[in-house]
Parts: C-alpha cells; sequence; structure tokens
C-alpha cells in the first residue's frame, strides 16, 4: 500500500449484484472474524481496511468447507464461477494480483465503472504485475516474440477484470466480445472496476437457499438495512417454518422497525425488493426474478408503534392481512374477536368452521382475545393515518 492512500476503502450501495457480493464478502470477513460488522457498516455504507482484501480470499474457501461443506474453486470449469480465471492463472493469482488488489485507487487513469466509485490498480500495479505474469509464464521460453505474447496475454486477463461478462454470473454476462449482457440495458462489455470484478465472486454467498431450486437476497439502497434484513432472513429459515417471499420480506422489515425503531426515507423505503433466483428445469439455468412489497404497506411494517402492536398482538394472521395490504379486514377480524369473546364469558362452544379462525389461531384464549381487541382498533387507527396522510400521494396512485 502506498503512503499516500488512505487505510480505508468506502463501498457505497448500487446494483443489487454488487451490494450481494459486498454483502458476501462481509459474511466471509465475519466468519474470519476479521472484525466486528458493526465498525464496518458506516450510514449506510460500508468501510474496509485495505488489508482485508487479501485475507477475504483465504477465507472464502474455508467459509464454503466449513459452512457449506464444499468445495471452492473460481478457476476453469468450477461450479460457480465458471473460467472465472484459467486453471494456469491459478498461482499468480492468488500470490501477486489478490495481494497487489489492496493497492486499488478510485478514479484512477480516466477508467470507469459502471457500478462503484470505480477502484482500479494503479499503473505501478499494473506494471509490477505485468513483469510477475511475463516471469512466470515466460520463464521455459525467451525471446522477443515469446515476451510479446506473455504481455498481450497479460493485457487479456486485465481486460476481463475490466468488463463485466460471463465469467462474473453466467446468467447476466455476455461473452466479452460476441454478445451484450443481460444486466440492466443490454450494454455490450459493461465496464467495471478491479475491486468490484473482485467482489462478485462472494455475490452467492448474500443468498439464502428455499429448497434445491431456489435462492433469495434482499436488496435495499442502504448497507445497513440490507445485512440486517438478510439477518432476519437467515433466522426465519432457521426456524421449522414454512415462510413465502412475501412474509419473509414483510417479517425482516417488521423486525428491522421494532429492533431500530427509526425510519427511513421514503426514497430507501421504495427500492426494497427480494431478488430471487429460480432454476429453470426446462432451459436447464437460473433465471432472475423480482419482488417488492408496495410502498405503501413497506411505509406501514417499518412504522415502530405499529411493528410493535403486531408484534405484541402476536398473530400470524393478522400480520397477513397487512403484508397483503387487506386493511380493510382489520375492521371484520375485531368484530369476529368480539363476537368470540361474547361466547367465551357465555361458555358457548367456538366450532372450528367459525369465522374468528381466518383471524386468529389461539381463539379459545379468553385472555389472548381480549389483548387483541384492545390492541386492534389501535393497529387500524395508526394504519389509516399513515394512508391517508404520509402516503396519501402513492395511496392514491394504487
Amino acid at each position: 500500500m502506498n503512503d499516500n492512500q488512505e487505510k480505508t476503502i468506502t463501498l457505497y450501495p448500487s446494483n443489487w449484484l454488487y451490494n450481494a457480493g459486498v454483502v458476501g464478502f462481509l459474511r466471509v470477513l465475519e466468519f474470519g472474524n476479521a472484525g466486528n460488522m458493526s465498525e464496518f457498516i458506516k450510514d449506510g455504507d460500508v468501510k474496509i481496511d485495505r488489508q482485508y482484501i487479501q485475507e477475504s480470499y483465504k477465507f472464502i474457501f474455508k467459509y464454503h468447507k466449513q459452512k457449506m461443506n464444499e468445495d471452492f474453486a473460481i478457476w476453469g470449469k468450477n461450479k460457480r464461477y465458471p473460467n472465472y480465471i484459467q486453471p494456469a492463472q491459478k498461482v499468480f493469482f492468488e500470490k501477486h494480483y489478490i495481494k497487489s488488489l489492496q493497492n486499488v485507487a478510485s478514479n484512477h487513469s480516466g477508467k470507469n465503472c459502471n457500478w462503484c466509485e470505480g477502484y482500479f490498480l494503479p499503473n505501478e500495479s499494473l506494471e509490477k504485475l505485468k513483469e510477475e505474469w511475463i516471469s512466470m509464464k515466460g520463464q521455459r521460453q525467451k525471446g522477443k516474440a515469446k515476451s510479446r505474447q506473455e504481455e498481450e496475454g497479460f493485457n487479456r486477463f486485465i481486460e476481463q477484470r475490466e468488463k463485466f461478462q460471463g465469467i462474473h454470473i453466467k446468467e447476466l454476462g455476455g461473452a466479452i466480445t460476441e454478445m451484450p449482457n443481460a444486466f440492466w440495458n443490454l450494454n455490450f462489455s459493461t465496464p467495471i472496476c478491479h475491486l468490484c470484478s473482485y467482489l462478485i465472486i462472494f455475490h452467492h454467498l448474500a443468498f439464502f437457499s428455499l429448497g434445491k431450486n431456489y435462492e433469495i437476497f434482499i436488496n435495499t439502497p442502504h448497507f445497513g438495512l440490507t445485512w440486517d434484513l438478510n439477518k432476519f432472513v437467515g433466522d426465519f429459515l432457521s426456524k421449522p417454518i414454512q415462510y413465502e417471499i412475501r412474509k419473509l420480506l414483510g417479517s425482516s422489515l417488521l423486525q428491522w422497525a421494532i429492533k431500530k425503531k427509526t425510519l427511513l426515507g421514503a426514497w430507501t423505503m421504495m427500492n426494497i425488493e427480494m431478488i430471487i433466483k429460480k432454476w429453470h428445469r426446462e432451459e436447464k439455468k437460473w433465471i432472475i426474478d423480482y419482488f417488492d412489497l408496495p410502498y405503501y404497506i413497506t411505509r406501514i411494517l417499518l412504522d415502530p408503534e405499529i411493528a410493535s402492536l403486531i408484534n405484541t398482538i402476536g398473530e400470524e394472521k393478522i400480520f397477513d392481512l397487512i403484508v397483503s395490504g387487506k386493511f380493510s379486514e382489520l375492521e371484520k377480524a375485531n368484530y369476529f374477536v368480539l363476537r368470540s369473546l361474547l361466547k367465551l364469558k357465555n361458555n358457548e362452544r367456538i366450532s372450528e368452521s367459525d369465522p374468528i379462525t381466518k383471524y386468529a389461531d389461539n381463539y379459545r384464549d379468553k385472555n389472548h382475545l381480549i389483548k387483541v381487541s384492545n390492541l386492534l382498533p389501535e393497529l387500524y387507527a395508526k394504519i389509516t393515518k399513515i394512508l391517508k396522510t404520509e402516503v396519501k400521494y402513492e395511496w392514491e396512485i394504487y
């Protein structure tokens, strides 16, 4: 690292693939006990010490072996990133290229990155890498022709680090010169920097599996929120409960509001999405899909008072109504709660076909129903207030 360089690198939220790469990178650092993630995630951005770039490469192999019970590779025809590097480039990549990545500098030499500030290797680092490449590749054969050939090989290697393509993620990236990629606007050879090209190999670690052919990741324009929401998803999935996509996203938002007790800006709330990777059996490939909750539902779930009420009520079916946007049914739910309370006080039996079963699971517990009946009107009033005032314009659109 140069004396003039700052010790840390700041990463700002960008597209979902980049964000997933950063989250996966942080998970590997957390696994390697590199530090407290709250120290890295500041004000929605991520600040990392340069040394962790090199260390993360060591951790990622251990992470796969210990946490995922699989061998990880990025060379040749591997499972996750086919031909990210060629087998013959493995030693150079590990001994020289990864080590040099801690020297990346932003806005260098006029190069641009479509994803971040643009962290490229400085010219002096590239020249040194070229010498090491030629030395390793050309040690058996000498001569000017051989040297030129190896120099061209090095230039192709670097070019692959600077253009988004199939080696980064085959579902979205096209060939480097033949086809447009399928990421965002179908541009040919979308430019990315050396650091982004590296962070991509961590992106699969940000996804959670919902079965053999289904993976999800929550993306937001705020790294702190992204990290927390995906942590909550991991907690939910560790329990023997089946969650659908809508409820997974809604439950994560709810838990964040309860624990953080703070509101996000409207722009952030409007850009919370679930990235879904599904295996297409007929086409035999992964496809990318997206799901997000309407802004007004997100706004409601992220209200600390509403989140606390939903949590205190503790009825999954009431939560289902809210996350589905069926707010008017809360009044109906309260009616049947009160009716069931009256039946219990009169020692009447509540049948399994009673309408209350649509709104409550613990409908034979009188104390529970008293609590629900006290809280439901307050919950409905707070939701109505938000719909009529804070999100009035958006509500009229829908």
